[in-house]
């Protein structure tokens, strides 16, 4: 006997084969949806991950071999220096370096290394150390320098610089009282005090201890790296941009650790191996004596001896940067002009002006302590009596100028640019005398061109460095002239000099007074028959020609 099922049985067994299916094809799908993001777990919860913060997780340092310019005497104790205060240091562990012949070898200057930050890897090769010390010595007139950075291996960059300049003690003992002092220095320009060495459940272990100053019921401030600015040239560390993550409370102290428990943090889990510890040396404040005084309204600019300390309109101080990309500047003039030309069958045209404006501009741009490019324009304008007898008109108007490029070389006799130094200097000029058209043709519009190479140099007069003196010479290689409206000769040999002398007085950190003597002298010899026609058309020929401009100038100068 057939049975058949029941409407209402199989209409309950679709439903629940679809039930079925349906939550068999949404599992995985819900699955995946409840699991946290990878990137956010960590630790048994959340997780914050900062670049720049685990970059700049210094745990390995290594001190290369350092240099100086007296075979060794200064190298040898400020590098064993170095390589104790790191072994002394609670936060660092020292890293060999090798030493001897599997030392790796210095480049020329500390300079370089500075500059080129692949180079700086190449040197750091395969020792496993987070960040490296590396310094040098040197012994000038004025007394001892010693310069000591510290560079990341990550990116191979500078992080921290400090500097001893021309100490007047010259003592080992004393030489390494200043070494301990630099060291300390450029450790606290690393933006964190320590770091959380290890974590379990709620108990973290700090690298700071009882020599740090920490006691028992302190609370430690965590936080987390985002940001760091760097120098945009020498690329040392200038701020930090940090977000507190948490907070510590000490539990126990030891000399160089110290245990406590996680009080509070931004989500579960924050606080893990590495995170910084900041804040330990806080800002501190007066204790107010009312709300006024606290909120910084009737403060002390307002009180009614505020005159004596302040004055009257004081405003705040701001700290100004010190110079480290360029200059320009501006000098006005009063130069003597003499120009000659030896006509040959006429005689020798002479013209004068004993006193004439001129206006020059210059910049510079520093691509580094050794390497600039400058630019200089020079602007003049003369009235003088027309040299030919006969000649018209009687009086010639000219106008002078000058443009030229060079790129420097700065050789410092001291690990310091504004000391100083000697410059060699390499580029092309150009330089014009445009003067009126007169009949018969006497003085013709000039233009030279070539290549310039100079040496020149400065050096400060007194202590304070407020007081400068330089000079420097210019001779222009392979110079070419032409004229107009006709030329003098087929061909021509010629010669361009220049010399300056300047002095500069520091008005400002970032104003210099600018006052200079210069000289510029330009001369022709000429071969062959030119284009000049005198009365009658009759062709003429000049046998030499020259223009010498003498100039006294002063101006202001903008460094940047």
């Amino acid at each position: 006997m057939s049975q058949r099922m029941s409407p209402l049985l199989a209409f309950s067994l679709a439903c629940l084969l679809a039930y079925l299916l349906a939550w068999f094809v949404a599992w995985p799908l819900s699955a995946h949806a409840q699991e946290p993001p990878v990137a956010a777990v960590g630790g048994g919860g959340a997780s914050y991950f900062s670049e720049v913060d685990e970059r700049l997780t210094i745990r390995k340092v290594a001190v290369l071999p350092v240099s100086d310019n007296l075979d060794g005497i200064y190298a040898r104790p400020v590098e064993a220096e170095l390589i104790a205060r790191v072994k002394a240091s609670r936060q660092w562990d020292l890293v060999e370096s090798g030493g001897g012949d599997a030392a790796p070898a210095m480049p020329p200057t500390l300079t370089d290394l500075e500059e080129n930050p692949a180079a700086f890897k190449r040197l750091a090769g395969s020792i496993e150390a987070d960040a490296f010390i590396v310094a040098t010595a040197g012994k000038g007139p004025s007394g001892l320098s010693i310069k000591v950075d510290l560079f990341l291996k990550d990116d191979g960059k500078l992080l921290a610089q400090e500097q001893l300049k021309d100490y007047g003690r010259f003592d080992l003992a004393d030489v390494k009282a200043q070494v301990r002092t630099l060291f300390k220095k450029v450790a606290a320009r690393i933006p964190y005090d320590g770091i959380v060495l290890s974590r379990q459940a709620n108990r973290v272990t700090v690298n700071l201890g009882r020599a740090d100053g920490l006691v028992v019921g302190q609370t430690l401030t965590v936080v987390q790296i985002l940001k760091v600015a760097r120098h945009p040239k020498f690329g040392f560390l200038v701020s930090a941009e940090k977000e507190i993550i948490g907070k510590v409370k000490v539990l126990k102290v030891d000399e160089g650790l110290s245990f406590g428990a996680v009080m509070s943090e931004r989500e579960r889990g924050a606080i893990k191996r590495f995170a910084k510890i900041s804040g330990l040396d806080s800002v501190t404040y007066p204790e107010p004596s009312d709300l006024a005084a606290a909120a910084g309204g009737a403060g002390a600019p307002e009180r009614a001896d505020s005159d004596v300390s302040f004055g009257k309109g004081a405003r705040e101080w701001l700290p100004i940067r010190p110079p480290a990309f360029g200059q320009v500047g501006f000098k006005l003039g009063v130069g003597q002009y003499n120009t000659s030309v030896n006509l040959q069958g006429v005689n020798n045209l002479q013209a004068t002006s004993p006193f004439y404006p001129q206006l020059s501009l210059y910049g510079e741009i520093w691509l580094n302590p050794n390497w600039q490019v400058r630019a200089d324009v020079l602007q003049g304008v003369i009235t003088v009596d027309n040299p030919r007898a006969g000649s018209t008109p009687s009086q010639l108007n000219e106008s002078l100028s000058r443009y030229q490029l060079t790129v420097g070389y700065n050789f410092l006799l001291r690990d310091d640019f504004f000391g100083p130094k000697f410059q060699l200097n390499a580029g092309f000029m150009t330089y014009r005398s445009y003067v009126d058209d007169s009949q018969p043709l006497g003085l013709t519009t000039a233009a030279y061109s070539g290549f310039v190479i100079g040496i020149g140099g400065s050096m400060p007069l007194t202590e304070r460095k407020d007081w400068f003196l330089g000079g420097s010479t210019n001779l222009v290689l392979f110079p070419h002239l032409s004229e107009s409206p006709a030329s003098s000769g087929d061909s021509s040999s010629n010669t361009i000099n220049d010399f300056s002398l300047f002095v500069e007085r520091k008005m400002g950190e970032n104003i210099r007074a600018v006052a200079s003597i210069d000289v510029s002298l330009y001369s022709t010899t000429f071969s062959g028959t030119g284009s000049r026609t005198g009365p009658g058309g009759v062709s003429e020929t000049a046998s030499t020609a020259s223009q010498k401009l003498t100039s006294l100038n002063a101006g202001i100068a903008y460094l940047f």
